[in-house]
């Protein structure tokens, strides 16, 4: 049996990070002398008595690929090849920073085309918690390189960074993925860093209990399963087959589609509804492949075309992107039917406000290469049952303090890193209040644990997002002005802005390509000595001057390149027109402003102006109702509260 083993990380593949000692470490019978062997050097140490040893390698230039070998005195030996030496990074949060390839592929079908580059490796830990304490090592994941094979179940965040970060330098980027959809910034804190907050150590303790954490998983399953048993028990569709293409809908309701079924005479509703549309197929598509789209639904959906079920989703975040196969449509009247569950009334994240639907703004079709049919329109709906009550809430297990941060980032520890890319802040948005505190005590332990006092950390604002939100709320826009506003407090930490990135209907955009460039650009200015702009237009210097009723307030901005662009983003603004400025004075009363754009300076126009400002908002909302500010090299002007 062989004694000598290497961890996860160090193996195949793997980015070291230049310019630092990097850490090699492994394991073998104590007290066996272990040898490395890399870059013409030999590296000795002994294994201790619990068969631990490390060595740390000499600081090195980008480059590659190298290998080495890691051996003992007893014969046994391991080979690592095909290493590079470059920019090493953390990318973690929640869904938009997990968010495959496979969500954006239809907007960069190109990239996936030419996905393969050698200076690009990811190393994906498998989602695990763990409430006991911090694990030693990744069980699972090894290193890849972006291929035809693999590139849709990278992140789309982390892959981009990686791509135009390589672009931009030469320099190979390998990251770490290590994020989960839904989870807090208290998920991926330690034991320490939660110090204070009493209320979060009891909830880990809680689940660091097995018998309890089975039996809130099991109930996690039961639950749900009973709720949608009992539905499709009682549902008249499923026994009438509905479905089926000669069922006669001819005294079916109608309705327009998409859109929010609480418009409806449907109502705010719980159960499941039937909705049928009959459509017509040329010659020239019958009997081939199609797609269909049918947007996102909320919340899960059977879909079926002449009857054959050709798709289904059992929660409302993916977007529906079915495939109808061969044979199956056919020349003139078809139909399509989708079984459609609404499993709560309004909520199913904290603040959410939307319901089920159909959701507008997507694309309803179905097509191929030569042919589109639209299905947005008139359908027809009939309800199938209507349930009781809400689905069961499920108890997220992985969503509770300290469990991933134990499983997931702890087992990172010993690999030396460059930098962490941060795309979290959704799911605290309810929260937020102590969100600054606990990301200050994020970072410092994070940075502790590397023992890097400088490591990089650069936080993703929340995009533009509508859909969900309450319209009256300011979680939102107030988790992404407390985003902004963090790398003010702790050095190394900066932010990239977002707010033309997003969709106002969707919580996961796909542009993660600009997203990915935008961190890039941090990285290639501040770690890679670059000579980039990296920033958009902010406040330099404030001049307020009141002529009778009208106030003409300028702004000297700093980081506009060869000058201030103005362009409308979110389908919003194509008039070139800005209308997210407003002036607040120290009394507290709000002015819309009225803005023309220089060179390098904005002038606000405000009438009634009688106090002295105390701050000016730009684009302090869910999303933008004009045009937005960039710089010449295309970036924005953040979103944000600038106190004067």
């Amino acid at each position: 049996m062989e004694n000598l083993r290497l961890p996860r990380l160090i193996s195949d593949g793997m980015v070291l990070q230049r310019d630092k000692k990097a850490h090699i470490w492994g394991y073998d019978k104590p007290g066996r002398d272990v040898t490395v062997s890399f870059r013409d050097k030999e590296y000795k140490t002994v294994a201790d008595t619990e068969g631990f040893f490390e060595v740390w390698l000499d600081p090195a230039p980008f480059g590659g690929p190298f290998a080495m070998k890691v051996y003992d005195d007893f014969g046994e030996s391991v080979l690592v090849e095909d290493i590079l030496i470059g920019e090493v990074w953390l990318c973690s949060g929640q869904s938009n920073m997990e968010l495959p390839m496979n969500r954006v592929k239809d907007m960069f079908p190109e990239d996936i085309k030419n996905c393969e580059c050698p200076g690009i490796r990811t190393f994906k830990i498998k989602e695990d918690v763990d409430f006991n304490g911090p694990l030693d090592e990744p069980e699972t994941g090894e290193w890849k390189k972006p291929s035809s094979d693999n590139i849709l179940d990278f992140s789309a965040l982390g892959y981009y960074f990686a791509r135009e970060l390589n672009g931009m330098t030469g320099i190979p980027v390998g990251f770490i993925d290590a994020s989960l959809g839904g989870s807090k910034i208290h998920c991926w804190m330690s034991s320490k860093m939660l110090e204070g907050y009493d209320d979060k150590l009891k909830e880990a303790e809680r689940y660091a209990d097995d018998t309890f954490r089975e039996s809130v998983l099991k109930d996690n399953t039961d639950r749900p399963e009973a709720w949608h048993k009992a539905l499709d028990e009682k549902d008249a569709g499923r026994v009438g087959r509905w479905e089926s293409a000669d069922t006669d809908d001819s005294e079916w309701d109608r309705i327009l589609l998409p859109g929010f079924l609480r418009e409806t005479p449907i109502g705010n509703f719980l159960g499941c509804v039937y909705f049928r549309k009959t459509f017509d197929v040329p010659k020239g598509l019958a009997g081939k492949e199609a797609r269909l789209w049918l947007g996102t639904l909320v919340d899960s959906d059977n879909t079926y075309i002449n009857g054959t079920l050709v798709g289904t989703t059992d929660y409302q975040y993916p977007p529906r992107k079915y495939g109808i196969p061969a044979g199956l449509l056919k020349e003139g009247k078809n139909n399509i039917t989708v079984r459609l569950k609404s499993e709560y009334y309004l909520e199913f994240m904290p603040g959410q406000v939307s319901g089920a639907r159909f959701t507008p703004g997507k694309e309803y079709k179905i097509f191929n290469d030569e042919y589109t049919i639209d299905l947005a329109g008139e359908w027809k709906y009939k309800v199938g049952a209507h349930a009781d009550c809400e689905a069961p809430r499920q108890d997220f297990v992985s969503w509770k303090p300290m469990g991933l941060y134990n499983a997931m980032t702890a087992p990172c520890h010993k690999y030396v890193i460059g930098g962490v890319n941060w795309y979290q802040g959704e799911s605290d948005c309810e929260e937020r209040e102590e969100y600054t505190d606990l990301f200050k005590r994020m970072v410092k332990g994070y940075r502790e644990a590397w023992n890097d006092d400088g490591l990089k950390f650069y936080i993703v604002q929340l995009p533009n997002f509508t859909i969900d939100n309450n319209p009256d709320s300011d979680a939102w826009t107030g988790m992404r002005e407390i985003l902004r506003k963090i790398p003010e407090s702790i050095s190394g930490c900066d932010s990239i802005v977002s707010i033309d990135l997003g969709e106002d209907n969707d919580l996961h955009p796909q542009n993660k390509k600009d997203m990915g460039r935008r961190l890039a650009l941090l990285a290639a200015h501040d770690v890679c000595g670059q000579d980039v702009v990296c920033h958009g237009p902010s406040i330099k210097k404030f001049m307020c001057v009141k002529k009778n009723d009208m106030a003409e307030i300028t702004l000297n901005m700093s980081d506009t390149g060869e000058g201030l662009i103005v362009m409308g983003a979110n389908g919003k603004g194509g008039d070139k027109k800005v209308t997210d400025f407003f002036v607040v004075d120290d009394h507290g009363n709000k002015f819309k402003a009225a803005v023309d754009v220089a060179k390098d300076k904005l002038i606000l126009k405000v009438e009634g102006l009688e106090h002295s400002v105390r701050e000016i908002r730009y684009c302090y909302s869910q999303t933008n109702s004009g045009a937005l500010i960039y710089n010449s090299m295309g970036l924005p002007m953040s979103p944000g509260r600038y106190l004067i």
